[in-house]
Order: C-alpha cells, then sequence, then structure tokens
C-alpha cells in the first residue's frame, strides 16, 4: 500500500499489471505501462488495469514496486521492458541519449519480488 502523496487517476492505454512503472501516453491524463529508459516516467501502478479503462498512479512518495532485477537497496531504478524496476547502471545505459529515472529503491530484492521505491522521477540527458 502507497504512503499518501500525489495518487492520480489516469486513463490507460492498454493493460497495466500491478505494481509497475507507468509512463505518459499521448492525450490528456493518459498512462501506458513503461517499455524501458526512453519512456517518460510518470510513476507507479497500484492495482493495475486490465480493461484498458482508468488506473491510479503514485505520482510521488513511496510505493510498492516489481523489481526486474536484483536490488541491494538504495539504488535509483529504472524500467525494463515489462515496467518493472531494474537498477539504473550508466553503463548499462551508456549509449541511450535520454534515461528516464522513476526513483530509488528502499530495500534489497531479486527480481520477481515487491519492494518499495520512492517514487521521484527525473530525466538525464546526454
Amino acid at each position: 500500500m502507497a504512503i499518501p502523496g500525489l495518487i492520480r487517476n489516469f486513463a490507460a492505454t492498454g493493460e497495466i499489471k500491478p505494481n509497475r512503472i507507468v509512463a505518459v501516453s499521448v492525450g490528456d491524463f493518459m498512462a501506458a505501462a513503461a517499455a524501458g529508459v526512453g519512456d517518460n516516467a510518470l510513476g507507479v501502478t497500484e492495482q493495475g488495469t486490465d480493461n484498458h479503462l482508468r488506473v491510479d498512479v503514485v505520482m510521488d512518495q513511496i510505493a510498492p514496486v516489481e523489481l526486474g532485477g536484483d536490488f541491494a537497496g538504495g539504488e535509483w531504478a529504472v524500467s525494463d521492458a515489462d515496467g518493472r524496476a531494474i537498477p539504473f547502471d550508466k553503463a548499462t545505459f551508456a549509449e541511450d541519449d535520454t534515461i528516464n529515472v522513476v526513483g530509488k529503491v528502499l530495500e534489497a530484492g531479486d527480481a520477481g519480488t515487491i519492494a518499495d521505491i520512492h517514487v521521484t522521477p527525473f530525466l538525464i540527458v546526454k
């Protein structure tokens, strides 16, 4: 459960799974499942949606996110191709011109774990 902060309801462009990173989509208050570091990070879902209608997005504060890689705790996170959090490592993304970071994972866990993330989206431009 998210610690209260900014949670906003968006129209979903397609299926978005629970505890996944979402990105801004074209249109007013539209969200889509994030598919990598190039997607404009918006926040993290709580419940997700399978009906392509509406989804609540935690846009700041602390929220649960599904990990797509191994974290020791305290690393910055970006989205993998499935909207799961993976550690940001500048060497891994050396070829990317823009990197959308979604926040900092606060605890240790491996792929598939639901862990807390402090949602603080920002953009790195090279």
